[in-house]
């Protein structure tokens, strides 16, 4: 499990839309898109509808808007198990949909089959839209902050249910957030973006305990848990226009540890953990390692 953070407008929804090649008119994806042993970005019309119908299904941030006000959440989940394989007969289907409502735990599914996206609770029609990506057997799922929309109880009970998933089934999964605490203890590894471009990324637990890059440091500073009993912390200044990127890094207008090469010059990722694969975009901290480094090694 992999985790996107950042804040609104870093890039992380646009990353995972274009994991399924979902962008915007006039998007292009630049590079390559490798799922597997092959390139998404690459791949024809028809092979891309059957990559998005069975192996790759993406989940959405608000269930209401998600699903079809005017069908049944059966029909949609019928539907969705055919399109992935045309072979299954509508009892076939529908069977499946049942046996995937209730592995979503979803009460009562043959009941439930039958109702409408507005008789259910936000946490339910979460649990629907996982359970429509789930009848494909797809080998990836990517959740768009799938718990945005739902209380703090329901958001825990679906983050669970996702991991369960994960590793029960073997499904890799990609989530958004804005939210670092939603991801902690859940996903494997975190990719923190900022205006559009990774600046780190390594193992969950690694990047939360001694993050490198001073955007992460920023935004672990403002989760709640670091502000009990004390006014919320923020971080001064707003990120740039995507069409209009600052010369040099594109954090150096709100980083308090911004150095001369910060301003002229845009770091690229870079090792500082080779065992862990932990990697960062800051000059300063990539400098700091090399000393170190070279330091070490004059010592051996």
């Amino acid at each position: 499990m992999v985790a996107l953070a950042g804040e609104s407008g870093s890039g992380k929804s646009t990353a995972a839309l274009s994991l399924m090649r979902l962008l915007p008119w006039g998007a292009k994806v630049g590079g390559q898109i490798m799922a597997g042993d092959r390139d998404v970005a690459a791949l024809s019309r028809e092979d891309l509808r059957r990559f998005r119908a069975s192996e790759a299904r993406i989940i959405m941030q608000d269930p209401w808007s998600s699903l079809h006000p005017m069908h049944s959440v059966g029909a949609q989940l019928v539907e969705s198990a055919r399109v992935a394989d045309p072979k299954l007969t509508k009892g076939a289907a529908r069977e499946l949909a049942i046996e995937t409502m209730r592995r979503v735990r979803i009460p009562d599914p043959e009941s439930r089959m039958k109702s409408y996206p507005h008789e259910m609770s936000g946490g339910q029609l979460q649990r629907v839209l996982i359970a429509m990506a789930l009848v494909a057997k797809p080998k990836l799922l990517l959740c768009d902050e799938p718990t945005t929309a739902l209380d703090v109880s329901t958001q825990a009970q679906i983050l669970d249910l996702l991991r369960e998933l994960n590793r029960e089934m073997g499904l890799t999964i990609v989530i958004a957030t804005h939210d670092l605490e939603v991801i902690s203890g859940l996903a494997d590894r975190l990719v923190v973006m900022y205006a559009g471009r990774v600046v780190e990324e390594g193992p969950t637990d690694q990047v939360m305990s001694n993050p490198q890059h001073p955007y992460t440091w920023a935004l672990l500073q403002t989760a709640p848990r670091n502000n009990t009993g004390q006014r919320m912390r923020t971080i001064e200044g707003r990120p740039p226009a995507l069409d209009d990127l600052p010369e040099g890094c594109s954090f150096a207008a709100r980083c308090q540890f911004t150095i001369v090469d910060c301003r002229t010059g845009r770091p690229e990722l870079l090792l500082i953990d080779e065992p862990r694969r932990h990697r960062t975009a800051c000059f300063r901290v990539q400098a700091e390692h090399a000393a170190t480094t070279t330091h070490t090694q004059e010592e051996q």
